[in-house]
């Protein structure tokens, strides 16, 4: 009973416990820096095709906007794909560095 006795004396004292390690500010700092970059580079995708394609096809019926004659629409072609697939590589790698830094600060 007595070794029973020191032990909880000990716990209650905080000895034999090991430190809490503070959070590395760096990781979560750069984290969030990937965070707001991804939302930056996804924002500006999304309005570079969407401006594209109201360029193409206009906004609303068929009677006004920029393309009222259908023989003269052209698509936004294969560059509006690799840029949408570019920036999606890059937001895919952003969003997993933010999620390795925010995991490193645990």
């Amino acid at each position: 009973m007595h070794a029973d006795s020191a032990a909880v004396a000990a716990a209650r004292a905080g000895e034999g416990q090991a430190p809490l390690a503070p959070p590395r500010k760096k990781g979560y700092f750069l984290a969030n820096v990937a965070t707001v970059l991804a939302l930056a580079v996804g924002a500006a995708a999304t309005w570079i095709t969407a401006m594209a394609l109201v360029e193409a096809y206009g906004i609303g019926p068929h009677n006004f906007g920029q393309a009222v004659q259908a023989a003269r629409r052209e698509a936004p072609g294969v560059g509006l794909y690799l840029l949408d697939a570019g920036a999606l590589a890059v937001v895919a790698v952003l969003s997993w560095l933010a999620a390795r830094g925010y995991r490193s600060g645990r």
